[in-house]
C-alpha cells in the first residue's frame, strides 16, 4: 500500500477505498467515535457505549443481551478490522482497546462524511 500526501502535507497510510470500507459499518463509525471522545476504553465498556448509542438510550436501558451480543461482535469482527489496519489497538491481557496510528485519518474522513443526523445521535 502506498503512502498517499494530504493537502495538510500529513501523509496517509490507508487507501480512501480502505477506509470507507471501515466506514461502511455503523457500529464501526460509532466504535472510532466513542474512542476518539474516550481514550482507552476496556472492551466491556465499549460495548457498553456502543449498545447504548446503537440502541439511542442510556446504558442502564440497555438490556445485557444487547451488550453481549455487541461485545462479541466487536469482539470477533470489527476490533479485528480496525486492528488489521492500525486504526485500534487490543491489548487481550487488560482487555483495553484504544487508538492506533491511523486512527487520525480515519477519524478526519469520518467527521467529513458523518450524515447530519448521526452525528447527532
Amino acid at each position: 500500500m502506498s503512502d498517499q500526501e494530504t493537502p495538510a502535507g500529513i501523509t496517509d497510510t490507508i487507501s480512501p477505498d480502505a477506509i470507507y470500507e471501515l466506514l461502511a459499518d455503523r457500529r464501526r463509525r460509532i466504535t472510532i467515535t466513542c474512542l476518539n471522545e474516550y481514550g482507552n476504553l476496556a472492551l466491556a465498556d465499549l460495548a457498553e457505549e456502543v449498545a447504548s448509542q446503537e440502541q439511542n438510550a442510556s446504558i442502564t436501558e440497555v438490556s445485557e443481551e444487547e451488550v453481549r451480543r455487541v461485545y462479541l461482535s466487536l469482539w470477533h469482527s470489527h476490533i479485528p478490522k480496525l486492528a488489521e489496519v492500525d486504526v485500534v489497538a487490543y491489548c487481550q491481557n487488560r482487555d483495553i482497546v484504544q487508538q492506533s496510528e491511523n486512527a487520525e485519518q480515519v477519524e478526519r474522513i469520518r467527521r467529513r462524511e458523518t450524515p447530519v443526523d448521526e452525528a447527532e445521535a
